[in-house]
């Protein structure tokens, strides 16, 4: 069995980069992530790429285009939608690690998926949270 793999909003962002390396990973990873069902992301991921997309990345999407990236790109890799008991569980993740709000959800939400990995540039690489591993796939 292949490991689950979930992408931490920046993965994805880093495909409008001016950093090439990154940017070339970043295409790389969403190729592989379209063609496989190994790769998710949660709805929080959608919400802070919209939201970057919409206000950093100026000029780059019009509404309509976003809608499209979303409804093409994200929306397909998109698996988890939460329950209020994982509010609560991210709080506990929170607590135990000492993690951001924000980068609690993102873990929980890993794991909920039972994702063996969570690629992010974020987050301390090569940490172990319960069966979940962080990778920083630019180093």
């Amino acid at each position: 069995m292949k490991d689950k793999i979930f992408l931490d909003t920046n993965i994805i962002l880093y495909q409008f980069s001016s950093d090439i390396q990154k940017k070339n990973m970043s295409v790389d990873t969403l190729d592989k992530a379209m063609q496989s069902s190994n790769y998710t992301i949660s709805y929080q991921v959608i919400q802070e790429f919209s939201n970057v997309a919409l206000n950093k990345i100026k000029g780059y999407f019009s509404i309509n285009e976003l809608k499209t990236y979303i409804k093409d790109i994200l929306v397909p890799l998109c698996k988890f939608y939460p329950d209020p008991n994982f509010y609560l569980n991210s709080l506990k993740i929170k607590e135990k690690y000492k993690f951001s709000y924000y980068d609690s959800l993102i873990i929980n939400a890993a794991l909920e998926l039972k994702c063996s990995k969570l690629f992010s540039e974020d987050l301390k690489a090569n940490q172990k949270i319960e069966k979940l591993e962080i990778i920083n796939p630019y180093k």
